[in-house]
């Protein structure tokens, strides 16, 4: 933690948060940390993949460079888009895919989307880096395929059962994958001790896996594991501890938040998930490898959201674009059950205009907290001068030991006298029906009470008593934030 300012976050979950709230923009001193942490994972045998690190580094490069350049002209919005350039290119080097890393560029920073003003510096990005990578270690396919496929219409049912089965097991792993990460961050422990921890559950489910089968099976980034399925060179049981105990080693690695990868490790569920549909069924004539390679598309589509990419993957990892067709029915099955879950905290579920984005800003982050609030025992004729004229205000909230018990107006106030208002209190007066806000609504749901009630304030109270005073919220705190989110979220329209 030392040597980086959030260390929870890192490899693609970070780009994709770089891209959405910071412009593009990484903390760049932190970055050698967060590639020898990654590099730590994957060395001591965690249950990730390299190319988390990889496309890590390739929007770093991408984002730096380009904000080294502005001068030449290039914008915010250019650096932005050659983050995912550089992600892309990240993709393409460890796949040996630069489709792949064309199209997961473009598909991961939204559920529903595609970053299309990347595409042309992608293709670039991903094509150069592919070439440059194959010039050293040649061209074959990270996955060897032992029979060419060509699809058989038979098949195509089977692809589509296997894309049901892997579209619910990938919203279970996301579900346990989630829950782990929640509790790792809640425990208060130190980063190290969880990691630790995570690291010693790894070793202990890899221990059993030794015991029953003399091989570790959940160890590393399981490359040797996705060949021996697309291969048929496991049997069932093998198959289904390899599902089982690859899942929560890869819970238990960056569930305690671990460096690495999720890429791969998706891969190998859903290869194992094919595999032992397949492994149950060998009266079905279907061809060596078919779902394990259906199974790997639909748990990247489920998981990552990204169905086009998964599709893509399985063609240019094997060398088989007989695969295509199947694996595009099984990803599209799978991302359709896996719905809006994803193992990405920071994807969005689609691009969004500058008004969508300010109805969707929390009111905490808007409400002022520093609440002139009015007692109960003070005459109407005070609160117009003491609160009234002194601060400029229509309204206020009434409260007592910090507890909201009504708010009053000056509309309130105009329908007595001036002799009435001398002897009659604000507890007198004030609205005890409050319309509130809490700080987890949006400023959607603000504006609404506003427009509904004809209201300029709303109190914010706490969500535990729903009583407390926290805040208030003003139509000016909600047209002020016309120039606040473009520097906090980013810049997603297209106009």
């Amino acid at each position: 933690m030392r040597f980086t300012r959030d260390p929870s976050i890192h490899d693609t979950e970070e780009v994709i948060e770089a891209f959405h709230k910071h412009g593009g923009v990484f903390d760049y001193r932190s970055a050698p940390a967060k590639v020898l942490a990654a590099a730590a994972t994957l060395g001591f045998g965690g249950a990730a993949g390299l190319e988390g690190p990889s496309v890590y580094v390739g929007g770093v490069i991408g984002s730096y460079a380009i904000r080294k350049a502005r001068r030449f002209g290039f914008t915010r919005r250019d650096v932005r888009t050659f983050t995912i350039a550089g992600a892309a290119a990240g993709i393409s080097a460890i796949f040996k895919a630069p489709l792949t890393g064309i199209v997961f560029a473009l598909e991961v920073p939204y559920m529903d989307d595609m970053t299309r003003e990347a595409l042309v510096p992608s293709l670039i990005a991903s094509t150069t880096s592919y070439l440059v990578l194959v010039s050293f270690l040649g061209v074959s396919p990270l996955f060897y395929a032992a029979q060419r496929y060509q699809v058989v219409a038979r098949d195509l049912p089977w692809a589509l059962l296997v894309g049901v089965l892997v579209g619910l097991v990938a919203r279970a792993f996301i579900w346990s994958y989630r829950l782990a990460s929640e509790l790792s961050r809640k425990s208060g422990l130190p980063l190290w001790v969880r990691t630790a921890l995570g690291g010693a559950l790894v070793g202990i489910l890899g221990l059993v896996g030794q015991v029953l089968y003399h091989d570790p099976l959940v160890l590393g980034t399981g490359y040797d594991k996705v060949q021996q399925l697309v291969s048929g060179g496991m049997d069932v049981p093998e198959t289904l501890a390899l599902l089982m105990l690859k899942t929560g080693a890869i819970v238990a690695t960056l569930g305690s938040g671990a460096a690495g990868g999720m890429f791969i490790p998706m891969i190998v569920l859903g290869a194992s998930a094919g595999a032992l549909v397949e492994g149950l069924v060998p009266s079905a004539g279907l061809s060596a490898g078919l779902l394990p390679v259906a199974g790997m598309a639909a748990f990247l589509a489920a998981g990552y959201n990204t169905p086009l990419a998964a599709a893509a993957f399985i063609a240019e990892t094997t060398g088989g674009a007989g695969y295509v067709i199947p694996g595009l029915l099984a990803a599209a099955t799978a991302y359709a059950i896996a719905g809006r879950t994803s193992v990405s905290a920071g994807q969005r579920w689609r691009r969004e205009s500058r008004v969508e984005r300010i109805l969707g800003v929390r009111v905490e982050q808007i409400i002022t907290k520093d609440v002139i609030a009015v007692p109960e025992d003070i005459t109407l004729r005070e609160f117009v001068g003491e609160f009234v004229v002194k601060h400029r205000h229509k309204s206020f909230p009434v409260a007592e030991n910090g507890q909201l018990t009504g708010f009053i107006g000056l509309a309130d106030v105009n329908r007595y006298s001036t002799a009435e208002r001398e002897r009659m209190h604000v507890r007198d007066v004030a609205v005890r029906d409050v319309v509130t806000a809490k700080p987890t609504d949006t400023v959607q749901s603000v504006v609404e009470k506003m427009a509904a009630g004809d209201f300029d304030r709303i109190p914010v109270v706490d969500e535990e008593t729903g009583r407390r005073l926290v805040g208030i919220v003003s139509t000016t705190d909600v047209l002020s934030l016309e120039r606040l989110v473009e520097p906090t979220l980013g810049d997603d329209e297209d106009v």
